[in-house]
């Protein structure tokens, strides 16, 4: 009788304990693979009013092997907080790679040239 008391006690108390939540982390950008390399493409999409665009679509296609015979697009969108990252980049391209950003009516393009700068950012500002 005396173990069937303490166990209610402590559950009755675990029910009425504050709970505290976990510290949050801060979110992580938006992020698509294309599984070939070390190299990767930071992309930061704002408006004409320098604020962070949802959902602003980005797409490339990346050309590589033997005289950029084998080709893989990638399509993703960026998120909340207006950025994508592009990782696992090819090392070397023959050709750079152009990265193209669309929002409704707006877009842009920009070139990664991964023997240039293989961890690359750009900020890129629709109007």
């Amino acid at each position: 009788m005396r173990r069937l008391v303490v166990t209610l006690l402590l559950f009755s108390l675990s029910i009425a304990a504050p709970r505290t939540a976990a510290p949050q982390s801060p979110t992580a950008p938006s992020e698509i693979s294309a599984d070939l390399g070390p190299c990767s493409a930071l992309i930061t999409v704002t408006g004409a009013d320098s604020k962070p665009i949802y959902g602003a679509k980005i797409t490339a296609r990346v050309k590589y092997g033997a005289m950029g015979v084998k080709k893989l697009d990638l399509e993703a969108f960026t998120g909340p907080d207006g950025i994508l990252k592009i990782t696992r980049l090819p090392a070397s391209l023959k050709k750079p790679m152009v990265i193209h950003v669309e929002k409704d009516d707006k877009g842009d393009q920009v070139e990664f040239k991964p023997t240039e700068r293989c961890q690359a950012t750009f900020d890129i500002q629709l109007r």
